[in-house]
């Protein structure tokens, strides 16, 4: 994947997101993951000098795989419905094995590609099929342009030149490394701070 040549600041407030508001998804949390742990803190340990960019917590390390809806717009009622409609189709994806190797620059962020990406779409698929069964095909939100296929270590918090990051990222001496995901969360999830923080509601298994 090519290093993008600007950076822009990263868009905390995506569409009718404000201060105090959540809401449901599903995401890949990674936190758990001794080898990618490493991997974005050896990046991270480089970049800790660089101005322009808010370095995301260990903690928060996740990969978005697809936003359900806001909380005060989509009842806590339908969450049962939800977890009972994703988990037979969830139970045909098998548990993933990603490959992280070398980070990017994005337009916002600094993030490690998951390998293979086909893999994180299937998933996405899936999610998207049973969310749209139980909300309705218009209420799913629509996937973004740069759909999210990545871990992000840093977040731009500037508009510019990438030059200076990108030599940073290439600079940086790094193994490879693997992540095993057995399960797929739903979440309760909170934009307030520089990196998106979440709530677990449940945990649905890959492959049955």
């Amino acid at each position: 994947m090519p290093h993008a040549d600007q950076v822009r600041n990263h868009t905390r407030w995506r569409t009718d997101w404000h201060a105090g508001r959540t809401g449901y998804a599903w995401v890949l949390p990674l936190a758990d993951q001794a080898g990618l742990r490493k991997l974005v803190n050896d990046y991270q340990y480089a970049l800790r000098d660089l101005p322009g960019f808010d370095l995301v917590p260990l903690e928060w390390m996740h990969i978005l795989v697809q936003e359900i809806g806001f909380t005060d717009e989509v009842d806590s009622s339908r969450i049962e419905p939800l977890l009972e409609a994703a988990r037979p189709k969830l139970a045909e994806v098998m548990p993933l094995t990603l490959a992280f190797h070398h980070a990017v620059v994005l337009p916002e962020s600094l993030s490690l590609p998951a390998e293979p990406q086909s893999s994180v779409l299937d998933l996405r698929a899936a999610v998207r099929e049973a969310t749209s069964e139980v909300l309705g095909a218009d209420a799913v939100p629509s996937e973004p342009e740069d759909i999210d296929k990545h871990v992000s270590l840093a977040h731009s918090t500037t508009d510019g030149p990438a030059i200076f990051a990108i030599a940073t990222l290439q600079a940086t001496i790094v193994e490879s490394a693997t992540a095993k995901v057995s399960a797929l969360s739903l979440v309760k999830m909170s934009r307030d701070h520089s990196s998106t923080e979440w709530e677990t509601i449940a945990e649905v298994p890959l492959g049955g």
